[in-house]
């Protein structure tokens, strides 16, 4: 499916999730599609504690994702359907093959309480490869910036060309980090190193850098840009507070090869306050 796939259930973050997709996508006109995933066990119904279904069948789950959706989004929405007897995570991957951006909450029905990142969402950061947004509560940003991570590796350069698009499109500030911090060794100790003075100059002509590969003429405002000197993840928490948006690579710079979603990616999706996108 091409356009916005969002996973879609009853619980409340699942609505923000679709809700936030919907006004996603209205300034550039794409399709939005709303998945449910369904099984003999993993029921979804319309009231809480509804009780087990023998009888459920693929006709009753398209009436109750028509019915959420309606109720999310109103019932004059555009929002294409699609219930499908298989395990969240993997309908999830499955639909968004030619998607441009995979939409999830950070916990849904199954989550519990304490958990930041809920097992679906985990397992699409971990298999998706478009963009995916993990959006945890329905509060208003409107007007903050984009808040992009950068460190030069080639998931970020793509992360910083889609936030940058992002902000574009939707005309909003965009403020690019760079995080730098004296290197240690395992014992703790501080390696030998130039001044952190210099060390902070260096980090700001890197990122300078980093930003005249990108055109930036359609953006309302030239690119704020912050050399932090903090640890990636926390930066980028940090920054969360007063964004509309976290735009990260999935794989930055001293990740594993073979890792398929980097510590700062994990660390944030799950910490930030704002919706995160995480770009492969």
């Amino acid at each position: 499916m091409d356009g916005i796939i969002v996973g879609v259930d009853e619980s409340a973050v699942a609505q923000a999730a679709l809700r936030w997709a919907v006004a996603q996508a209205a300034p550039t006109g794409q399709p939005v599609s709303a998945v449910m995933a369904w099984g003999y066990i993993d029921q979804h119904h319309l009231e809480p504690g509804a009780p087990f279904d023998p009888s459920y069948t693929s006709t009753i789950a398209a009436k109750v994702l028509d019915e959420l959706v309606a109720r999310t989004v109103g019932r004059d929405d555009t929002v294409r359907r699609l219930a499908v007897c298989d395990l969240p995570a993997h309908a999830l991957v499955d639909a968004a093959v030619d998607a441009s951006l995979l939409v999830v909450g950070a916990r849904g029905m199954g989550g519990f309480r304490g958990l930041l990142l809920g097992s679906v969402s985990r397992q699409v950061l971990h298999n998706a490869r478009c963009p995916v947004a993990v959006i945890r509560d329905a509060a208003d940003r409107t007007g903050k910036p984009v808040v992009v991570g950068v460190d030069g590796s080639e998931s970020s350069k793509r992360a910083l060309q889609w936030a940058t698009d992002h902000a574009a499109t939707r005309g909003l500030r965009l403020v690019a980090i760079h995080a730098w911090h004296l290197p240690y060794t395992a014992s703790g100790f501080y390696l030998p190193y130039p001044d952190p003075d210099e060390l902070a100059l260096g980090a700001e002509r890197f990122l300078h850098d980093q930003l005249t590969h990108i055109d930036t003429s359609d953006l309302v405002a030239p690119i704020e840009y912050r050399a932090v000197a903090d640890r990636a993840a926390a930066a980028l928490i940090k920054a969360s507070a007063l964004a509309s948006l976290v735009v990260v690579g999935s794989r930055g710079h001293g990740q594993l090869a073979n890792a398929v979603l980097g510590s700062v990616s994990d660390q944030v999706s799950q910490h930030a306050t704002s919706p995160v996108v995480v770009v492969p």
